[in-house]
Order: C-alpha cells, then sequence, then structure tokens
C-alpha cells in the first residue's frame, strides 16, 4: 500500500457510532475560525430544556447541522441523540466523543430511521454538501419533516433576510465571503418565507402543525431576547425594545457595520415590526396532532447569562422570573434581583434623544433632573443606572436590569458625569442633533449637561470617565455623519476667516489713508507754523514752573 493510500484510508476512517451516508466533505470544517459559530448560548439551552418532555423514554433525537457542543450534551444526558454533520472531521470529533453521528449530505437522509425530536437551530443552509444536490430552504425542511415519526416535533431556527442583522451588514448576502457560501442566495431564495405568517402557512402546507413561534434578536445563532408575535404587540413594548436594543448592543460591540442596529432594532419593535425586522424566527412544529405532552413555552425568554421569563399575570401586568442560566450570586451581580414585575414605559435614553432632536430643553432639564435625584436613592446598583439602562414611566425611574452590581458604591454626583459623558459621546458620534451645537467635545458636552441635570459640580473633579463596558457598534452612517458635521464646520471657519480677512483688509485700508493724510498734514505750513507756537508755548510753561520754584 502506497503513502497516498494509506493516507486516503486514514481520512476515510470510520469511527465507532459514526456512519456514512454520502456525500461526505472530507477536508472540511463549520468549526473553523472564519465561519459562522454553530447555533448555542443559555436561551437555547434553556428553550430545549423545556422542550425535553416532547421526547419519550428510549425517545430518538436528530440534532442536524453544527450545534455547540453544550446544547449536544444536554440533550444526550435526557435521550439517544444522533448529529447530522456534512463535515468528515467534524463527524469524527463528535463521534470520538462517544455520540451517534450520520455524516453527509441531506439530500442522502432517508425516513428509515424516525426521530421524536427533530432540531435545527443552526437552520439549514449548512447541511448539504458540494457532492450533492444544493436544496432550496423548502426542499430541506420537507427532508427534515420525512424523518419525524407521527407527533414528532421539529425545532427549526429561520433566518430572516430582512432581519436586523442584515440590513446592517457591510456585506452583501448574496456574495461569497467564506468557504462555505458557495451558494450564497440570499433574498433570492423563494422558497424561504419572509414574514412569521407565511412561515406559518408553508409549515402547515408540509404537514407541520406550529405549536410555537418566536423572533429573535440579534443574531440567528446566538439568541439573548425571544418574544413571540403576541408579546410584542401586547405585551411591555418599552421594555421588549430596550431589551432587544441592548442584546443588539452586546452582540455589535465595536463591530463594523452599515448603521447603529441598536436604534433599528429598537424602533422596529416600538413601531409594531419586531416580528418582521428580526433576526430570525424559531418554532416549534408537529407533525400531525401536536402531543398531549406539548410543553407551554412563554412568551419571552431572554438573558446573556442568567435567563428570564416574562408572563402576563391574570390581572394584565407581566412578571419576570429567572428560569435558567447562570444564577448564582456573585459579588458583580445577582441574578434573584431580576424577579418581579417588569418595569414600564420608555427608555431614558431614547426619550432624551428626542428632547434633543426637537431642541426641548425643558424635557431635557425636567428628564435630567429627575433621574439624578432618583440616583441618589439608589446604592450599589447606582454605578449601572445609566441612561441605556433606566426605563421612566410618567416621573418613575426604574432600572431595566436591576441585577448588576458594583463593587463598590459610587457617589451619586460621580455616577451622573460617568452616565452623562457616555450619553454626550452617544450625541456626538451618533450623528443626533441637539440645542448644544458649540459643544463639539464630549467633555464641554457633559458640562452641560451637568448643568442641565441641575448638578453643581465640575465633571473635571471626577478624572477621565471609565469608558463603557459595551464599546458602541462602528458605524459607517454615524461616521459620514461625523465627517459632514467636520466639513460643516470646517466650511463655516472658513466663512469666518474670509470675513476676518475682509474686515483686516478694509482696516488696512482705512490706516493707509489715516498715514497719508498725517504725511500731507505734516508737510503744510499751518502745521509748521502751529508746531512752533506749540514749541513757544511749551518753553513759556516752562520758565513759569521755574520761577515759582
Amino acid at each position: 500500500m502506497t503513502s497516498q493510500a494509506a493516507g486516503e484510508e486514514k481520512e476515510l476512517s470510520v469511527m465507532p457510532g459514526m456512519s456514512m451516508i454520502g456525500g461526505e466533505m472530507l477536508k472540511w470544517s463549520d468549526r473553523r475560525p472564519d465561519e459562522r459559530p454553530p447555533a448555542g448560548g443559555p436561551v437555547l439551552a434553556h428553550l430545549l430544556d423545556r422542550l425535553a418532555p416532547l421526547v419519550p423514554p428510549g425517545g430518538q433525537v436528530l440534532v442536524a447541522g453544527p450545534h455547540d457542543e453544550t446544547l449536544v450534551n444536554a440533550l444526550a444526558r435526557q435521550a439517544s441523540v444522533t448529529l447530522l454533520l456534512r463535515s468528515h472531521v467534524d463527524a469524527t470529533a463528535a463521534a470520538g466523543n462517544g455520540g451517534a453521528v450520520l455524516c453527509g449530505t441531506l439530500a442522502k437522509l432517508t425516513d428509515a430511521e424516525r426521530y421524536d425530536l427533530v432540531i435545527a437551530l443552526d437552520g439549514v443552509d449548512r447541511l448539504c454538501s458540494v457532492e450533492g444536490p444544493q436544496y432550496d430552504w423548502r426542499e430541506s425542511v420537507r427532508a427534515l419533516q420525512r424523518v419525524l415519526r407521527p407527533g414528532g416535533t421539529l425545532l427549526l431556527s429561520v433566518e430572516n433576510e430582512l432581519g436586523v442583522h442584515r440590513l446592517v451588514d457591510r456585506s452583501p448576502s448574496t456574495s461569497p465571503h467564506t468557504d462555505s457560501e458557495w451558494y450564497p442566495l440570499g433574498e433570492f431564495d423563494d422558497s424561504r418565507p419572509g414574514t412569521p405568517d407565511r412561515l406559518t402557512a408553508l409549515l402547515t402546507g408540509e404537514g407541520l402543525e406550529v405549536g410555537w413561534l418566536g423572533a429573535t434578536w440579534p443574531l440567528p445563532h446566538a439568541p439573548a431576547l425571544i418574544a413571540t408575535p403576541d408579546a410584542l404587540r401586547a405585551g411591555p413594548g418599552g421594555a421588549l425594545a430596550a431589551a432587544a436594543a441592548g442584546a443588539v448592543a452586546a452582540a455589535y460591540a465595536g463591530a463594523p457595520v452599515l448603521s447603529d442596529p441598536r436604534r433599528l432594532a429598537g424602533t422596529a419593535v416600538r413601531a409594531g415590526l419586531g416580528p418582521e425586522l428580526a433576526a430570525s424566527w424559531l418554532v416549534v412544529a408537529h407533525r400531525a396532532t401536536r402531543p398531549a405532552t406539548a410543553p407551554a413555552l412563554p412568551p419571552v425568554l431572554s438573558g446573556d447569562g442568567p435567563v428570564t421569563e416574562l408572563t402576563r399575570t391574570p390581572e394584565g401586568t407581566w412578571e419576570r422570573r429567572v428560569v435558567g442560566g447562570e444564577t448564582r450570586a456573585t459579588p458583580q451581580r445577582d441574578p434573584g434581583r431580576l424577579d418581579g414585575p417588569m418595569p414600564t414605559g420608555r427608555l431614558l435614553e431614547e426619550l432624551l434623544l428626542g428632547a434633543c432632536v426637537r431642541y426641548d430643553l425643558p424635557a431635557v432639564r425636567r428628564l435630567l433632573t429627575g433621574w439624578a435625584e432618583w440616583l441618589g436613592t439608589l446604592s450599589a446598583e447606582r454605578g449601572y443606572a445609566t441612561v441605556d439602562n433606566v426605563l421612566l414611566d410618567g416621573d418613575t425611574y426604574a432600572l431595566l436590569d436591576p441585577s448588576r452590581l458594583g463593587t463598590t458604591t459610587v457617589s451619586a454626583p460621580a455616577a451622573a458625569v460617568a452616565a452623562l459623558h457616555r450619553f454626550a459621546d452617544t450625541l456626538l458620534t451618533g450623528g443626533y442633533a441637539h440645542p448644544w451645537p458649540a459643544a463639539t467635545e464630549a467633555g464641554t458636552l457633559t458640562a452641560v449637561l451637568v448643568g442641565a441635570a441641575g448638578l453643581d459640580v465640575d465633571p473635571d473633579e471626577f478624572g477621565t470617565p471609565v469608558p463603557a463596558e459595551v464599546p458602541p457598534p462602528d458605524s459607517l452612517r454615524e461616521h459620514q455623519e461625523q465627517l459632514r458635521a467636520l466639513r460643516q464646520q470646517l466650511d463655516d471657519t472658513r466663512k469666518h476667516v474670509k470675513w476676518y480677512e475682509k474686515q483686516l483688509a478694509g482696516k488696512e485700508k482705512e490706516l493707509r489713508k489715516t498715514r497719508k493724510q498725517l504725511r500731507a498734514l505734516r508737510g503744510s505750513r499751518a502745521y509748521k507754523v502751529a508746531e512752533v507756537g506749540m514749541g513757544a508755548a511749551r518753553r513759556a510753561r516752562d520758565l513759569l514752573r521755574r520761577a515759582r520754584h
């Protein structure tokens, strides 16, 4: 056997528990650093825990596509799990961990084996291989539906081509940017649904009954907020808009984007377009009749560590409760503080930005003075009571996320100055109009805002503010707006310079005329006679002074 043949045999080696179904990609991995990360996160992990009752004792689960190992391991502790992976490298690694693996393309998946639960949280885009036909979205869903047992459940993530993440992406979805994107249909996959209603209709047409559907933010593979369309319409809109903006802010911290996705996500939720502009939709669909043991899923799940659910009480209010994720209290965070009624109202930052662009100084002063007074009532959480983490309902201020705590208690003026400096940065770098156009630096604008808040302090006394934990996105549109503002300032400066030059030229002309008149006057006979007379008068005055002494 030659060394080349030995190498090929090694490449095609099959690990115990691994089945080659055809269309395997031998030297390929969907877990390379330049590829999209596998689906995962605490919210998805909790969602799978809630769906565990759908799998009967001894039931079978198929996980299609790359998923985070934490999710797979948690599933394997509750049911018999089989992975469907197109990459031979990834399949070998998964089989080495003791799991059952089908290695190959989705087109080779047969209904010889049926499953109680099929999970495709990574979507269907990474299920087909270059070694076989390229299925569109509907064909992929049909292939997954065929392997469901009657009464089985499909948990599917469907990326929204009109989602916020697509609208702010600097790269077009119809151009290959990594090796895995050899079939970049983007919005030209006509079989892919474009709204939640169309998604429900398409799945119904394939014999699947939709039991639950949620819109997700900020990214399809790592949702930190999942909300049903009903919750987005009838729930606490201000809080959900703020939660969507916060989730997007964390995902796009410092990332290059076309425009600020935080404002787009928050505005979409407030305007009633949250489901239509979400990054993806998560759907729980059942083949034939919905199982009697189907668990009731909450209207809202969210969390970047601790996972909380939001439910409506019989009284019509909304209650927040920690249900999973990281629940252990630390000096920096106490998840237990999240339990209780969900605060209502609008995000203070949005109210301030609205007042600034309307040049409504009384509203700015009212909002800031009320907030500054409220800061004095807080303690360990005071450092996190920034304008992007505070909801205002009438005259009531409340923390959106009260779980974050400072290791040391900062004074109310120090916390206010730091928060106002961040807001000043937002005003200047975000391209927002405001009533103080002469304040073009963050320090100057911070001093103005401190005065508007009614604080009798000097911001310079508190030193350089600590940078925000989550830096803003690197937005191209905001950069262009800053350039436009700088060009306008430069143009205004040039106009001022030209005006001063014109004024200076006029003064110089007047000065030359005056000097010419003086020279002409000094050469006249009258000037000379007057000069002689003045000299005689001065001498006479001096003689009189000496005579007196």
